[in-house]
């Protein structure tokens, strides 16, 4: 199919011409629903025209930005939501389209009491990335109705309005700080979709109103700046009409039609796309058929946790492409930042003399920890302890395993490690500390778990599952789904010590012998661990990962070790980390409810593996 172009700007020629080479790298071409090879070039106009506030890196940060787009579209299959979130829409009755004077308006009212009535019939609603699907198969939708309307107009229109009304409930009026968890997680979740449509539907919307604005939900918004500099706020609905018009409904003080005769959100593809293009040819004709296609076929795909992106389309198979392989987590869902692996190499490093994975900047503000081992199990514990707890964490802003690698995007933590901070304060303001920590280390201790692991249900981690004789990658233990079970892999991971021929040429069930009977003595002893409560745990509290901000702000770091334990690990594992110093044995019980017998039988055990 030919491509009709008007005459681009040199930039906009240079945006163009790079297209090839992009689809190639993400593997992917399609975007809003369209083959943006084949469709008018203004549909990827907008990547580079929000990208123009630094006139000399428009060009590569647009670049980077549409990259970032077509692979989060090709394993995230956004197009799938609408279907499936259409009858938490119908219940909700929170968000509506409509065509107001040939602008696309949407609508969204923000009710989170409303909502969380619903979670009993759609359980999804519970958590953000579940509220944060249905937003985000508006946002989808709204799309393609924008390529179908600029598909017919002249110039090309690719932005909506956008009203949003906060429902006031005045029992409910908190601070950030004293917020209820459902709250919270309301926050989260608008906090996600503001940045998906931020990043992956850049100025998609041009204008927005705001009703009754709520600080606590808009205060960390990543909104667009010149989205920001075109918002009015306004304290009633009646307001509204002097803005957008009469037509608007009657509610916002127009003389319109109702949602229910004008929405757009719930009208099937073929209606809407009769009502919306009465009339396209050529190229136009293609977005709108290819967009109302895609609505029909992919509406019963299932989203998975995992993705494989492969090319859609059969000229980006001419050459054979090694398949991307991306994984996800469904609690978190999908990320909104991918990282180029091969700027990671020269990236700084924040902890150089660290094994394992590696801690570099992605940003001034931001960190990424990667590496084989690095899992989604960490991101998933960091997750839960900031949406379900006051727990000061880094802000976890993306997580995903490429090719066999795991990401862990975060904020960077400004602070002091806690043995240089503890030399230097007052025995007062080290009591507080330590308070800090206690209420840390209880309010995790407060989220039970059904079995025993990192929470992405991956093999146990710890330093006594990694003693095995030969080929370490021959091991694996766990997850359990008991203490009595887990008991029995801390058995396993003992006999795993030896080389098979010790059991081959010397019977264990020799009562006369001297080592087995040892070693029967200490399975025996590890068997007595029962009627533990499982319980969320961190699992690697050493001062080395508890840092104090300057205003005092305790920060838990390093979560690659937390899951559900039996609720005596706590205490085991930061008694058996390097003390950095004689009283730090008597300092870890005063934050942390002790164990000592769990904790002399664990550290018999790790001394064993190992020695």
């Amino acid at each position: 199919m030919s491509v009709s172009l008007e005459k681009p700007s040199s930039l906009a020629s240079r945006f163009r011409d790079a297209l090839p080479s992009v689809f190639k790298k993400s593997r992917n071409s399609e975007i809003w629903g369209v083959d943006i090879k084949h469709a008018e070039w203004q549909v990827v106009e907008m990547f580079w025209k929000s990208h123009s506030a630094i006139p000399a890196l428009q060009l590569p940060r647009a670049i980077a930005s549409l990259e970032n787009t077509l692979e989060w579209r090709c394993f995230s299959e956004p197009r799938d939501l609408l279907a499936k979130a259409k009858s938490i829409h119908s219940d909700l009755n929170m968000c509506h389209i409509t065509l107001d004077q040939d602008q696309y308006v949407l609508w969204v009212s923000i009710d989170e009491v409303a909502i969380k009535a619903y979670t009993t019939i759609h359980q999804s609603l519970g958590t953000a990335y579940g509220l944060m699907k249905p937003g985000l198969a508006v946002i989808e939708k709204l799309s393609t109705l924008l390529l179908h309307a600029a598909a017919s107009s002249d110039p090309p229109d690719y932005s909506a309005s956008c009203v949003v009304e906060f429902k006031t409930h005045h029992a409910n009026q908190n601070t950030k700080r004293g917020q209820q968890p459902y709250q919270q997680t309301f926050c989260k979740a608008l906090k996600d979709l503001a940045t998906l449509i931020r990043y992956h539907y850049p100025s998609i919307l041009g204008k927005a109103y705001i009703i009754n604005p709520r600080e606590e939900y808009l205060v960390s918004l990543d909104i667009d700046e010149a989205l920001l500099r075109n918002t009015t706020i306004l304290a009633n609905p009646e307001d509204l009409a002097l803005h957008l018009g009469s037509q608007i409904p009657p509610r916002y003080g127009g003389t319109g039609k109702s949602f229910a005769e004008s929405d757009f959100l719930h009208r099937d593809s073929e209606e809407s796309t009769s009502l919306e293009t009465p009339e396209v040819g050529g190229a136009a004709a293609a977005v709108a058929a290819s967009s109302t296609e895609i609505e029909k076929t992919e509406a019963d795909k299932e989203t998975t946790a995992s993705s494989t992106c492969t090319s859609p389309k059969e000229d980006l198979e001419t050459e054979e492409q090694p398949k991307l392989r991306l994984i996800y987590s469904e609690t978190i869902g999908p990320p909104s930042i991918i990282l180029d692996p091969d700027d990671l190499h020269t990236a700084e490093d924040l902890c150089p003399d660290k094994m394992g994975a590696r801690v570099c900047f992605a940003d001034s503000d931001m960190v990424v920890k990667f590496g084989h081992g690095v899992g989604l199990g960490e991101a998933e514990a960091l997750h839960l302890a900031s949406t379900r707890t006051t727990i000061v964490t880094p802000k976890l802003l993306s997580a995903y395993i490429l090719d066999g690698v795991g990401y862990i995007v975060m904020s960077y933590e400004r602070g002091e490690p806690l043995n240089q901070y503890w030399d230097r304060v007052s025995p007062e303001e080290q009591n507080r500390v330590l308070e800090t920590l206690r209420d840390y280390v209880n309010q995790m201790r407060e989220i039970p778990g059904d079995f025993i692991g990192p929470l992405d249900r991956s093999p146990c981690r710890d330093g006594i599952f990694e003693a095995g004789y030969g080929d370490y990658t021959r091991y694996s233990y766990g997850p359990y789904e008991s203490e009595e079970s887990f008991d029995e892999g801390i058995i396993q991971a003992l006999r795993d010590r030896f080389p098979p021929k010790v059991f081959d040429e010397h019977r264990e069930d020799d009562m006369e012998s001297t080592f087995f009977n040892g070693e029967y003595m200490l399975y025996q002893t590890v068997r007595e661990l029962k009627n533990h409560k499982i319980v969320f745990t961190h699992a690697d509290l050493h001062p080395g990962n508890i840092i104090v901000r300057a205003d005092g702000t305790v920060v838990l770091l390093d979560w690659g070790l937390a899951g559900f334990w039996p609720e005596y690990w706590e205490f085991y594992r930061a008694m058996n980390s390097i003390p950095w110093r004689t009283s730090w044995d008597r300092m870890v019980e005063k934050f942390i409810p002790p164990f000592y017998i769990e904790y002399s039988v664990m550290k018999r055990v790790f001394g064993t593996v190992w020695n």
